[in-house]
């Protein structure tokens, strides 16, 4: 059992940032439910697998949306009023919550609710990553045969108030929600797919807050954050992550529309000699040099801004900016069960018009 402070969740909130990938939400409104959360608490309780009965019931929580929905109104009471409407429907509480990812909103998702209850944290997320999908960050249930789920969501206010609550097979069940959030103006506060303790253990990223709180320590102690500390950051990851720094340049060419809920687009990060182009949705998806693909997600495919080593969100990248393109390898991260399913990659084939199993060998089981 851990006892986060407001500082370790602040740690975990940096590597979150950079586990976003380019998605997991905004820096701003990560901090934002930090302090949220510790106006209610002065620590937030996050427990280990082992520290849960097997048969304890552990429920995920997600924020879904476009990241650039600047307009999105999601409060305490929306989380208060999805959690209520999903034990209504699912009939047990909750003794455990997991986020659905890490990012810089979403390695947040449940803090609020947990110091509002008294209800602890687990580390085990559904994935130590950010990814655009919620039957990625289903830990491999939607390949169960009679796994039903339950899903609730809230957001939004005046005419563009929603709450929705939502059981049957888990693709139908994410698109629900989903549409809920492009109603209420881009983002919903979720509580879905309750499972036992016991499941966490083979199917979810075990251990993957914590790698983010380690992400998060190395990014202070080399005065991320501040002037002149991009580089610093970039060769930190270099050695402790095996990061590959792909170059060093200015985003152009920026293309973003949001659609059925998903940030799309492209951008390029061009220097005198070399360009390399990202593809993504709402997460950087891949990224090419030229017609050579270089990285595909799950590699985690990073902007660092070159000046103070923060990771750059699809969201807010802008033309002009000067970053670090960077990839971590997905062998170096924490991964749950619904990075390792084929199908599961279908999607973004369809949305993006481009091949992921590219350089994903032996991801797929």
């Amino acid at each position: 059992m851990k006892k986060l402070t407001k500082e370790t969740c602040r740690q975990a909130l940096m590597g979150g940032l950079l586990l976003g990938g380019g998605g997991g939400g905004l820096l701003s409104e990560g901090f934002k439910a930090m302090e949220e959360a510790f106006s209610y608490t002065d620590e937030i309780v996050m427990l280990d697998v082992e520290d849960l009965d097997p048969d304890d019931t552990v429920v995920t929580i997600s924020t879904v949306g476009a990241p650039s929905a600047f307009d999105a109104h999601l409060t305490p009471e929306h989380w208060m009023t999805s959690l209520r409407i999903f034990t209504e429907k699912y009939g047990k509480k909750a003794a455990g919550f997991i986020s659905c990812e890490n990012g810089a909103i979403s390695t947040a998702n449940g803090w609020i609710l947990s110091a509002l209850t008294g209800i602890p944290m687990v580390d085990a997320p559904s994935n130590g990553r950010a990814h655009p999908t919620g039957t990625m960050g289903s830990m491999g249930l939607n390949i169960l045969p009679d796994y039903i789920t339950t899903q609730s969501a809230c957001g939004g206010k005046g005419a563009l108030y929603v709450e929705t609550v939502t059981s049957g097979a888990l693709g139908p069940a994410a698109q629900v929600i989903r549409a809920s959030a492009a109603a209420d103006g881009g983002m919903v506060g979720v509580v879905r797919n309750p499972v036992p303790a016991s499941y966490l253990k083979d199917n979810a990223a075990v251990g993957a807050i914590s790698q983010a709180i380690e992400i998060g320590k190395l990014f202070e102690a080399c005065g991320g954050g501040k002037e002149g500390t991009g580089e610093h950051f970039v060769r930190i990851l270099e050695k402790q992550f095996d990061a590959k720094i792909l170059l060093r340049g200015t985003i152009c060419n920026y293309a973003l529309k949001m659609e059925g809920g998903y940030d799309i687009g492209s951008l390029d990060i061009r220097n005198d000699i070399d360009t390399v182009t990202y593809t993504f949705w709402n997460e950087n998806m891949f990224v090419c040099r030229g017609d050579e693909r270089i990285a595909t997600f799950p590699d985690l495919i990073c902007m660092l801004d070159a000046t103070t080593g923060e990771s750059v969100s699809t969201a807010e990248a802008r033309d002009g900016r000067n970053v670090y393109a960077i990839v971590i390898p997905k062998e170096h991260l924490i991964l749950g069960a619904g990075m390792h399913q084929r199908a599961l990659f279908e999607d973004a084939e369809k949305i993006l018009g481009a091949d992921m199993t590219a350089c994903n060998e032996g991801l797929f089981i």
